[in-house]
């Protein structure tokens, strides 16, 4: 809608690849391609205009696949990211782990993006997080949006989008629960389990 010429999606999770890819992206796992060097050779070494950080803090880095050697190499300095980042973890069945790599996720869309391109935060980081190449980024002339949500500003386009037919969030959606279920759901999505991208909740009649 905003004039795109091409979607590139990183993930490795292939549910998320998958739904991704349905929607007219060309899709990445960062644990089989280097997804900066991918990204490179798609677009004739330029890189791309645009990059949207949805993943925040929660990045995990390759465990395999040609980007895991570099980013093995920087996992004490991840490791010391996460220390300042999340000192009290407290992992109960598999739930509220934080990621391996918190600025994986920064140091991979700043490489990508052509010069004077435009980086997006929409993903969480907390106060805590001062990990950000910055030097390279501004090497590159890059414009740097990012904030909480202003939802206010946004949901009457985005009611009007639905209501037109124009978009079709219902497309995303991967699970419909009630809301009574809404603590269970979350853990589900929180271990990243196959096919969880988006949950509905339905309040009871």
């Amino acid at each position: 809608m905003l004039g795109a010429g091409r979607i590139f999606a990183v993930d490795t999770i292939a549910s998320r690849l998958e739904m991704a890819r349905s929607q007219g992206a060309e899709v990445i796992d960062f644990n089989h391609e280097h997804p900066v060097e991918t990204i490179r050779d798609l677009t004739a070494g330029i890189g791309v205009d645009r990059v949207v950080d949805a993943v925040g803090v929660d990045s995990v880095r390759p465990h395999s696949g040609p980007a895991a050697k570099e980013s093995k190499a920087r996992a004490a300095v991840y490791k010391m990211e996460l220390q300042a980042i999340a000192p009290k973890t407290n992992p109960k069945g598999g739930n509220w782990i934080p990621g391996d790599a918190p600025s994986q996720v920064l140091e991979w869309a700043v490489e990508a993006l052509a010069k004077a391109g435009t980086l997006s935060i929409i993903g969480v980081y907390p106060q805590t997080m001062d990990f950000f190449p910055i030097g390279t980024a501004m090497m590159k002339n890059l414009t740097i949006n990012m904030g909480n949500c202003n939802h206010r500003k946004y949901i009457p386009t985005l009611v009007d989008l639905v209501a037109s037919h124009t978009i079709q969030p219902t497309l995303v959606l991967t699970q419909i629960e009630p809301l009574t279920s809404v603590i269970e759901a979350y853990k589900a999505f929180d271990q990243r389990q196959a096919g969880w991208i988006k949950v509905e909740l339905t309040p009871a009649a």
